[in-house]
C-alpha cells in the first residue's frame, strides 16, 4: 500500500508538467491556426478585389461597344420630338 500511494503522489506531481506540455501544444496549435486563418482571409481578399477589378473591366468594354451603336443609331424618339425655337 505504501508503494501505490508514492506511485499516486509521483503521478500527482507529473500531472501539472504534464498539463503545461498539452497547454503548450494547443497554444503552438492555436498560433498556427490563427496565421493559417489570417493567410486564407488575406488571399480571399486579394481574390474579391482582382475579381471585381475584372467585372469592371468587363463592364467597361460592354459600354464601350454599346455606346457608339447607340450614338451612331439615332433613336426613335429623336424623330418625333418637335424641334424646339432657339432662343
Amino acid at each position: 500500500m505504501k508503494i501505490f500511494q508514492t506511485e499516486a503522489e509521483h503521478e500527482d506531481m507529473n500531472c501539472p508538467e504534464e498539463f503545461q506540455d498539452k497547454i503548450d501544444i494547443l497554444e503552438n496549435l492555436l498560433q498556427e491556426m490563427r496565421y493559417i486563418i489570417g493567410h486564407r482571409r488575406t488571399l480571399l481578399k486579394n481574390a474579391d478585389k482582382k475579381l471585381q477589378e475584372f467585372q469592371d473591366t468587363i463592364y467597361a468594354m460592354i459600354m464601350e461597344e454599346e455606346y457608339p451603336k447607340k450614338r451612331m443609331m439615332p433613336s426613335q424618339d429623336d424623330d418625333e420630338k418637335p424641334e424646339t425655337p432657339s432662343v
